[in-house]
């Protein structure tokens, strides 16, 4: 018994070691028992690879991941079925689908099917939390309401703060336009959301056709995402299972999920007097968000002061910006120091510049919810821009369209589809442009792609926790709240257990990491059965 004992303590060691060399994530140390993982997202296109990349593994002979349940954001990329706008407003989208079938609930079905899997449920962050807002008919350039005008109520999904965070939103006219189907927070962008329904809903059931695959109901009508992630939580402790929480949209529903753990843990199982820190012994969590500007001088004054609140932000650093009408992705460069600031968000101007500062859309959709989440004492790695942006899906269609025997897969044949359909001229394909965003982030829970390092003093701007010297003065809080809020910082004020990615490791030959990244899912995709 002894020397069992001595051999197991020795193998733990030297598990965990190996672990710390490689830098591998929470999740991947001490067990040779698959990664049990809950899977949460706000339906972007690129969310759904990652449903099938998470699929697929866990049905593999030795599968290195269990997906064992899914939740859905209620304002990220797809819709949910009853919110405003929709279904009404997207019948010619939907064509002979149904409401249910467009929704972010119903896509995710789909896609699972694709994949053939069925030992994950699907739990909808839809309506957990919702309110009526009255929003101006007629509005200036900042939001606000023209004199006289009329209101319309208009039902919107809520964020983790409630009420009060959804000024970001409403105070930008590129979320906002006319007929109002959508205020940012309801439906976020409704170009991308439509995206959903003109591309991966069609996309999804010809796969499921073409390969006469049946689409089995995994949608629980009653058990709302936060409650499901509450209670899996509380389970896992109570049982010493470990659990991983993946998110890759807004971290609202596992916020929300804490919250309710600690107003009244015992409702979803947990011991009376636990606090989040405990949960950190089988809990851990990893996240798509984020970006860390590594410039130091873009955030940081001569004198090491936050620069939160400075009028003139020199770079924008972000997934999503408002350029000329259309929503872009990359890095934008302010060159116009000393404009009006008012300028900045109406005139010309507002062809280079979005409404953030250093941040990523995830994060600061719901900063406040990100602050919970790296706050609690639970675990967090966290996978920004800075990382993801070397998982380029260039070229990836063209590939399996080039193996057409090998690839001769619903999930191959679905991804390829998707990449193709979006092309506005002919030979352009917007989603070929993009990243593997998502992907990189759940496929590096068993797989070495990550360089991590330890951010104990990693902070998310909100506006209750920006540098007291500079947030006073310079911007009324209005304004700095649209434009700051969701920049990642390290200003060490805190002390909490969150870890950074901000480079990849590529396979040997590969000079960027696309062939390394690539060559993972192809292999997933197109060798499934």
């Amino acid at each position: 018994m002894l020397n069992c004992q001595l051999k197991k303590l020795v193998s733990g060691l030297a598990i965990a070691a190996i672990a710390a060399t490689f830098c591998l994530p929470n999740s991947a140390i001490a067990s040779d028992r698959p990664i049990r993982v809950i899977f949460d997202h706000d339906g972007a296109f690129e969310d759904y690879y990652a449903i099938l990349t998470l699929a697929l593994a866990s049905q593999q002979k030795s599968p290195p991941v269990k997906l064992i349940g899914i939740t859905t954001m209620a304002h990220g990329e797809s819709y949910c079925n009853n919110s405003e706008g929709y279904p009404e407003l997207k019948r010619e989208l939907l064509g002979d689908f149904s409401p249910e079938a467009g929704s972010i609930d119903g896509l995710t079905q789909k896609v699972l099917a694709i994949a053939q899997y069925r030992d994950a449920k699907i739990y909808s962050g839809c309506d957990e939390s919702a309110t009526t807002i009255d929003v101006p008919n007629e509005a200036d350039d900042f939001g606000q309401p023209v004199p006289g005008t009329e209101f319309t109520p208009v039902r919107v999904q809520l964020p983790f703060a409630g009420k009060p965070a959804l000024e970001p939103c409403l105070f930008h006219q590129e979320f906002v336009s006319s007929p109002r189907d959508f205020v940012c927070w309801n439906e976020f962008n409704r170009t991308f959301r439509d995206e959903t329904l003109r591309y991966i809903l069609p996309q999804a059931q010809a796969a499921l056709e073409q390969f006469q695959l049946r689409e089995v109901d995994l949608i629980d009508p009653k058990k709302k995402a936060a409650n499901y992630l509450a209670t899996s939580i509380c389970e896992a402790y109570k049982k010493d299972d470990p659990l991983t929480i993946a998110t890759v949209g807004p971290v609202t529903n596992l916020a929300r999920a804490y919250s309710y753990i600690e107003k009244n843990p015992r409702k979803y199982g947990c011991p009376k007097k636990i606090k989040l820190a405990d949960l950190s012994s089988v809990i851990s969590t990893i996240h798509m968000g984020g970006v860390l500007d590594e410039n130091k001088a873009d955030n940081f004054d001569v004198n090491g002061n936050y620069r939160l609140n400075e009028p003139f932000p020199v770079w924008t650093e972000g997934n999503i910006y408002y350029q000329d009408g259309e929503h872009v992705f990359g890095s934008h460069h302010l060159p116009f120091p000393g404009t009006n600031f008012e300028n900045i968000q109406t005139g010309e101007h507002k062809k280079a510049f979005n409404s953030l500062n250093n941040a990523e859309v995830n994060f600061w959709i719901d900063a406040p919810a990100v602050d919970k989440v790296l706050n609690s004492g639970i675990p967090a790695d966290v996978v920004p821009l800075n990382a993801t942006n070397f998982a380029r899906l260039q070229g990836f269609a063209q590939r399996i369209q080039d193996n057409p025997s090998q690839c001769n897969t619903a999930p191959a044949q679905y991804i390829k589809n998707v990449q193709f359909a979006n092309s506005p001229a002919p030979g352009v394909f917007v989603f070929d442009t993009l990243f593997f965003w998502d992907t990189l982030t759940v496929a590096s829970l068993w797989n070495d792609f990550l360089n991590f390092e330890d951010f104990a003093d990693l902070e998310i701007t909100t506006l209750t926790n920006g540098d007291p010297s500079t947030v006073t003065g310079q911007l009324p809080e209005a304004e700095l709240f649209r434009r700051d809020i969701g920049n990642l910082f390290a200003l060490g004020r805190v002390k909490n257990p969150v870890r950074l990615s901000l480079s990849v490791k590529p396979a040997a030959g590969d000079p960027d990491f696309k062939t390394t990244i690539q060559d993972f899912v192809f292999g997933l995709v197109c060798t499934s059965n």
